[in-house]
C-alpha cells in the first residue's frame, strides 16, 4: 500500500509540474490559466509535503509538512471555487464583491492552519505512515471547506443552465460530472474516513488521486474552449485506465505468485513469470485492446460509418463531371444527403452574384433559403473573407478572433435559425459561396467530431465547386469566342459592301459595327428599272441566334425580291418563317419600303422599328412614316399594314437603328434624331453622300471616346 501512495504522489507531482508550465508557457495571458497554474504549483507543494511525509514518517519536520499539506490542501479549495467563478474566461465573471467576500474564509483558514496549531494540534508516525491530531477548530476548516465545495458545485450548476453558449453548456456539465467525482473522492477521504471513522489510511491515496483526475481533466478544459468534446476525453480515459489495469494486475499477479509453483530451480520462477507476462501482454494488446476500444467508442462507430459513406458518395460524384445532371447529382450526395446522414433541419447554398451585388440563395432543403440574398455588407461576409474558417455558434463566444462580428452575427443567426456556415472561396481566396445549416433535428448542438468532419467536408465541396466553375468558365470563353467568330462572319456576310441605286433616287449610308452578340441588318435591293426597296432589321443581341435571325432576314429579302411587290408582303411572310423556325426562338422589329421611281410613291411597313422620317421637301416638314405592327417572329398570324405617300422631288428619308439614338456621350447625355433633322434642314441641297460624312462627323465628335455596344445604323435617301 506504502508503495502505491508513493507512486500516485509522484505522478501527481510530475502532472502537476506538466500542468502548471503548460499554461505558464503557451496561455499566461488569460486569467483563468494564471489562476489554474498557481493551482497547479500549489498542488505541486501539496504532494510533495505528502511524499515527504510518507519517505520520513518519523522526521522531526513531520508536523510542519502536515500543516504545509492541510494548508495547501484548503488553499486549492478555496482556489477551485475562483476557478470556478471565472471560467470560461469569455463568459461574464462573478461580481468582484462577491469574489472578495468569498475569499475572506478560505484565505483565513489557510493561515490559521500554516501558523496556529488550532487546526492540526500534532502529527506522528503509526506503522510507518503519519498520523494527524486535529486541533479543537479543525469542524471550522471542515466548515469553510464543504463551503468551497458547495460553493464551486453551484457555481457550476448555475452556469451549466445559465450560460448563453448552449453548446459549451452540455461541455460543462460533463466537465462537472468529473469534478464531482474528484470533490466527492477527497471529502470522503480526507474529511469522513480520518475525521469522523478515525481511517487516515486512505488520505494519501485519495487526495494524490483526486488532484491528478482534477489536473487533467481541467487542463483539457481550459486547453481550447472551442473544441471541447468531454465525452469523448472521457471515454479515451476509460479505455487507457481499463487496458492499464487488465495489463497490470494480471501482470502484478504472475510475477507476484509465480513462485508458487512447484518449478524447482529459482532461476526458473522469473523466466517462465516473464515469458507468461510478454504472452499476455501480447495477447491483451493484440485481441483484446481493440475490442474495449470499440466498446467505448460505440457511440461514435455509426456517426464514423455515416462520415465514410458521405464522402465516399461526394467522391463518387468527381468521377461524373461530364453527366448533363451531374449538378444535379452533385448537391443531391453533398446538400440533400446532409439531412438523412446526420439529422440537419436545413440548408442553404448561397452564390456570389456580382449583378446582385451579393450572395443569393442558389439550392438548399428545409426552412432555409427564407432569405434570398446575402448583401456584401452583411457583417457575416465581412467575417468570413477576414477570417476564412467554418463558424459554429458556439465559435462566437469562444474565438477571439470572432469578437468583433459576434453580436451581429448571433443576431443574423437567430433570425435565420443558422447554426453553422460554411465559407467557399476561389483561387485567388475570394469569397463566391456560402452554405448556411440549421439545427439538429434532435435539438442538441453539433457535436465537435461532426465540425471537423465539415472543415473536411468544405475542402471537397470547394475544390469540386471552383475547378467545376473554372472548367465551366474556360468552356464557356472558348465557345463565346467560337460564337463572336461565327457572328463576324455572318455580318460580314449580311453586311452590304455598297448600296444599290437607281434612276430618281440617291441612298447612302453609314453603319458602326459595335456589338459581337449581333445587332443591325440593313439593305436595297432592284425590283426592276424603276423600283428599289430598303430594308432595316434589329436582330438585337442575342448572341448566334440574332446571327442566324439576320440569316433568315438576309435570305428571305434576296429571295426573289420582285415577287414581293408590297412591303407588307415580305414581313408577313419573314414573320411566319421567323416565328416557325426551329433555328432561332427570337424576334426583331424590322422596316421595309418600296420607291418607285415612275410613280414618284414610297409604300411602307412598319414591324415595331424606328419609323421613317422623311422630309417633305413641298411642305419644309418632317413627317413620321409608321403602320404600328410587330417585330416580326412573335406571332405568325399577325398582317402587316401598308401605306402609300406621294413623295416630292428633293425629298430626304431617314431610316435608322435604335443604336443611334441610344448612344451616350461621356456626360451621359443621349444622341437624338433632332441633331440629325437640324443637320438635313440646314443642308437640303446636299446629296445623300455629304449628308451623310456631315452627320456622321456630328456623331463622332458627340460621342467622342465613349465606347458604344450596340451597332448604328443609318440611310439616307433623296428623291430627285
Amino acid at each position: 500500500m506504502l508503495y502505491l501512495k508513493i507512486i500516485i504522489s509522484f505522478f501527481g507531482i510530475a502532472a502537476s509540474l506538466y500542468v502548471f508550465l503548460n499554461n505558464i508557457i503557451r496561455k499566461f495571458q488569460f486569467a483563468v490559466n494564471r489562476l489554474f497554474a498557481a493551482i497547479s504549483f500549489i498542488t505541486v507543494i501539496m504532494t510533495s509535503s505528502l511524499l515527504y511525509m510518507l519517505f520520513v514518517p518519523d522526521s522531526r519536520w513531520l508536523y510542519e509538512a502536515a500543516l504545509v499539506y492541510f494548508a495547501t490542501i484548503s488553499m486549492i479549495n478555496h482556489l477551485y471555487f475562483h476557478y470556478a467563478q471565472i471560467f470560461p474566461r469569455w463568459e461574464k465573471r462573478s461580481p468582484r464583491w462577491f469574489i472578495i467576500l468569498s475569499a475572506l474564509p478560505g484565505t483565513a483558514v489557510f493561515f490559521m492552519t500554516l501558523c496556529t496549531n488550532m487546526i492540526l494540534e500534532n502529527a506522528a508516525c503509526s506503522n510507518g505512515e503519519p498520523v494527524f491530531v486535529y486541533g479543537r477548530y479543525f469542524p471550522i476548516y471542515i466548515a469553510v471547506f464543504a463551503f468551497n465545495i458547495l460553493g464551486t458545485f453551484f457555481t457550476l450548476v448555475y452556469k451549466t443552465r445559465m450560460l448563453a453558449n448552449e453548446s459549451f453548456r452540455i461541455q460543462l456539465f460533463y466537465r462537472s460530472i468529473g469534478d464531482h467525482i474528484s470533490a466527492t473522492l477527497i471529502t470522503v477521504s480526507f474529511i469522513i474516513l480520518p475525521y469522523f471513522f478515525g481511517l487516515q489510511q486512505y488520505h494519501a491515496i485519495g487526495i494524490p488521486l483526486s488532484a491528478v483526475i482534477l489536473l487533467i481533466i481541467n487542463n483539457y478544459a481550459i486547453s481550447d474552449e472551442r473544441f471541447l468534446d468531454f465525452r469523448k476525453f472521457y471515454a479515451r480515459g476509460a479505455y487507457w485506465c481499463s487496458l492499464f489495469l487488465l495489463l497490470a494486475v494480471p501482470a502484478y499477479c504472475v510475477l507476484r505468485y509465480i513462485d508458487l509453483l512447484p518449478l524447482g530451480a529459482k532461476s526458473l520462477y522469473t523466466v517462465t513469470g516473464s515469458l507468461l507476462a510478454f504472452m499476455y501482454f501480447f495477447l491483451v494488446y493484440r485481441f483484446v485492446s481493440p475490442r474495449i476500444a470499440d466498446f467505448f467508442r460505440k457511440g461514435y462507430l455509426t456517426f464514423e460509418k455515416n462520415i465514410t459513406d458521405f464522402f465516399q458518395g461526394i467522391s463518387g460524384i468527381s468521377a461524373m463531371k461530364d453527366r448533363t445532371d451531374f449538378w444535379e447529382m452533385f448537391f443531391n450526395s453533398t446538400i440533400d444527403a446532409l439531412e438523412p446522414r446526420f439529422g440537419i433541419e436545413s440548408a442553404a447554398l448561397y452564390m456570389r452574384d456580382e449583378s446582385e451585388g451579393g450572395f443569393v440563395y442558389n439550392y438548399g432543403f428545409g426552412k432555409a433559403g427564407e432569405s434570398r440574398t446575402i448583401d456584401e455588407s452583411n457583417l457575416l461576409v465581412q467575417c468570413l473573407k477576414a477570417y476564412p474558417v467554418l463558424i459554429e455558434r458556439s465559435m462566437l463566444f469562444t474565438d477571439d478572433n470572432l469578437r468583433e462580428f459576434s453580436t451581429a452575427i448571433l443576431a443574423f443567426f437567430d433570425e435565420h435559425t443558422i447554426d453553422v456556415v460554411l465559407p467557399f472561396y476561389d483561387h485567388e481566396k475570394n469569397l463566391i459561396g456560402i452554405l448556411t445549416l440549421g439545427a439538429m433535428k434532435n435539438g442538441k448542438p453539433y457535436p465537435m467530431d461532426l465540425i471537423s468532419a465539415f472543415e473536411i467536408y468544405r475542402i471537397h465541396f470547394e475544390a469540386t465547386i471552383v475547378n467545376s466553375m473554372y472548367l465551366e468558365h474556360i468552356k464557356a470563353s472558348q465557345i463565346a469566342e467560337h460564337d463572336r467568330m461565327v457572328i463576324r462572319n455572318i455580318k460580314s456576310r449580311l453586311t452590304p459592301k455598297k448600296l444599290s441605286q437607281i434612276n430618281g433616287i440617291r441612298i447612302s449610308s453609314f453603319y458602326l459595327n459595335n456589338s459581337e452578340q449581333g445587332g443591325d441588318y440593313f439593305d436595297t435591293l432592284p425590283l426592276g428599272q424603276d423600283k428599289i426597296g430598303i430594308f432595316i432589321a434589329d436582330t438585337a443581341d442575342a448572341g448566334v441566334d440574332s446571327a442566324i435571325l439576320g440569316l433568315e432576314c438576309y435570305s428571305l429579302v434576296h429571295a426573289q425580291p420582285a415577287s414581293y411587290d408590297s412591303p407588307e408582303k415580305l414581313l408577313n411572310i419573314m414573320n411566319w418563317v421567323v416565328s416557325t423556325s426551329r433555328f432561332s426562338k427570337n424576334y426583331a422589329p424590322a422596316f421595309y419600303s418600296i420607291y418607285s421611281g415612275t410613280s414618284r410613291t414610297l409604300k411602307y411597313s412598319n414591324a415595331a422599328m424606328k419609323p421613317m422620317v422623311l422630309f417633305d421637301a413641298g411642305k419644309n416638314v418632317f413627317i413620321e412614316l409608321d403602320t404600328g405592327g410587330i417585330p416580326v417572329g412573335i406571332d405568325r398570324g399577325f398582317n402587316y399594314e401598308v401605306k402609300t405617300l406621294q413623295v416630292y422631288p428633293g425629298s430626304i428619308g431617314l431610316l435608322y437603328s435604335d443604336g443611334l439614338e441610344n448612344a451616350v456621350n461621356s456626360s451621359g447625355v443621349n444622341y437624338s434624331i433632332g441633331r440629325i433633322k437640324d443637320i438635313v434642314r440646314l443642308n437640303a441641297s446636299d446629296t445623300p453622300a455629304l449628308l451623310v460624312r456631315k452627320i456622321f462627323a456630328d456623331f463622332k465628335n458627340f460621342i467622342q471616346n465613349t465606347q458604344l455596344h450596340n451597332d448604328v445604323s443609318l440611310i439616307i435617301f433623296k428623291t430627285e
